[in-house]
């Protein structure tokens, strides 16, 4: 800011921090005017901060024990515990109507299924005015439910409702920029904020933002720098700036120091520290990006997502990755999987099953085991599918409570293993027993599965009887291997 000025975010965050330390030290001696305690727990909102939002509330009603300023928020805070509590305290008689009481209604009403429309135009025609919050509040619900058509649409009504037009743009911005069919509308938003409010860098830095994502890259570059010769330290800008410059090669070493200045003042900063590491990949210094990778998780362990990331890279061993990653989640097998499933639907399936062999050697899967399986077998690991089945199997037996039940279709996966690693009579064995003890499928979906599994059964027995009929190709599947047939049925080669 200029001159020194304290911004209204910094004054906010200053009265949070000073709350939130009386709530620590159990002091409830200061008085809080009605709106400092609106702003603390606004902020506190913003922060994620239940606590603080609960003790907000506390000290309303202890100072402020006739009045209804913080009913709102009251019912807000409910929703989030139980829509049914939510709802009564909106069904309550005596409330004065407020623009948050019709946001509330609209939400509760459409969450998770339901139309906003008819709410939506209900609010809208009721007259009432549009606080901060109500903005905040309407904006983030009509976006969370996918209807940023009729953000779009309402701008020119809530514009004239919203007592605070800037934060409107602003914040409908920040909704619609990710939204191609509205990303121009977005940028005319922001364009104008830089012309209300020239000398606030965060509408410089939403308008940079806007303009990188419509791969404006000089046009982001400059508007960053307006934001920066307002605020050079701003944590933001020197961010967005950092990205927009990875993009080039004659820019990204500025891009490099940039990003590496914003992790030395915020190292948990993981969206910096994703962009260091793009940098360095780019520049094909594939070592430096897994090391920012590594040290990141290492001192953040709110973000140990970012293992994706390094495991993209492909590293040349990615145990020390495994390794942070185990301390930090320990032995929740789903959360191995979630990282499993999202690295092989980005093609990483080798990372994918790198890591499930990982945690399968030093903690046994019990629910993702077929699903490393089925990845083995997409990686052409025949013979490890065949080994790790049995072993899944013999495990099981021997220890009482832990049987792993496997689908028909990983007893399909296992018999064309068999097939493709030689084990003929093995191959034929498991295809016979399918066969002959078919499931009962209810339902037409099912049926049809079960039709193409036999079709794919019958393959492999008659491949594994007759072993010349296989094809000389490594590539060869048996599961979309495609059949033509001659006079006698037989598949040719």
């Amino acid at each position: 800011m200029l001159d020194g000025q304290q911004s209204d975010e910094q004054y906010m965050q200053q009265l949070y921090l000073s709350f939130l330390s009386e709530v620590n030290d159990h002091n409830n001696s200061e008085f809080y005017e009605k709106d400092e305690l609106l702003d603390i727990y606004d902020y506190a909102q913003d922060e994620g901060d239940e606590m603080v939002q609960l003790y907000v509330l506390l000290t309303g009603a202890r100072l402020y024990p006739d009045s209804d300023f913080l009913d709102e928020r009251k019912a807000f805070f409910l929703s989030a515990i139980n829509d049914q509590a939510a709802r009564n305290m909106l069904d309550r008689g005596g409330r004065r109507e407020s623009a948050l009481w019709g946001v509330l209604r609209l939400a509760l009403n459409s969450t998770p299924d339901g139309n906003p429309e008819s709410d939506l135009a209900e609010l809208l025609a009721s007259g009432v005015s549009f606080n901060c919050e109500a903005v905040i509040r309407l904006i983030d619900t009509l976006h969370d439910l996918g209807r940023d058509d009729l953000i779009a649409e309402s701008m020119p009504i809530m514009a004239e409702r919203a007592e605070n037009r800037a934060l409107l743009y602003y914040e409908a911005a920040e909704a619609l920029y990710n939204n191609e069919q509205y990303i121009s509308m977005a940028r005319d938003m922001a364009e104008e904020l830089t012309r209300q409010e020239p000398f606030n860098p965060d509408n410089w830095i939403l308008l940079a933002k806007i303009e990188f994502s419509m791969e404006h890259i000089d046009e982001s570059a400059a508007a960053v720098d307006y934001a920066l010769a307002i605020d050079p330290e701003n944590i933001n800008a020197r961010l967005v700036k950092g990205i927009a410059l990875v993009s080039s090669k004659k820019t990204r070493q500025e891009a490099i120091e940039l990003l590496r200045g914003v992790l030395n003042d915020s190292p948990d900063n993981a969206i910096a520290a994703r962009a260091l590491a793009e940098a360095y990949a780019r520049d094909r210094k594939k070592k430096a990006a897994l090391e920012v990778y590594y040290s990141f998780m290492e001192r953040s362990e709110a973000n140990t997502y970012v293992i994706m990331d390094a495991l993209k890279l492909r590293p040349a061993t990615a145990d020390r990755f495994f390794e942070l990653f185990e301390k930090r989640v320990g032995l929740i097998e789903q959360r191995w999987i979630e990282v499993a499933v999202q690295l092989a639907n980005s093609d990483c399936i080798d990372q994918a099953a790198e890591m499930l062999a990982y945690y399968h050697s030093r903690h046994t899967l019990r629910d993702g085991m077929e699903y490393f399986l089925s990845l083995l077998y997409r990686l052409g690991l025949y013979e490890q599918y065949a080994q790790l089945f049995g072993q899944a199997c013999a495990e099981a037996r021997g220890s009482e409570g832990s049987q792993i039940r496997f689908s028909a279709t990983a007893y399909l996966l296992l018999a064309a293993s068999y097939l493709k690693t030689g084990l003929y009579d093995e191959a034929i064995s498991i295809s016979e027993l399918m066969l002959n003890d078919p499931p009962h499928p209810t339902d037409h979906d099912e049926c049809l599965r079960w039709r193409g599994m036999q079709i794919t059964l019958q393959l492999i027995r008659r491949m594994a009887l007759n072993p010349e009929l296989i094809p000389d190709d490594d590539k060869f599947d048996p599961l979309t291997f495609e059949i033509r047939t001659s006079g006698n049925s037989e598949p040719e080669k």
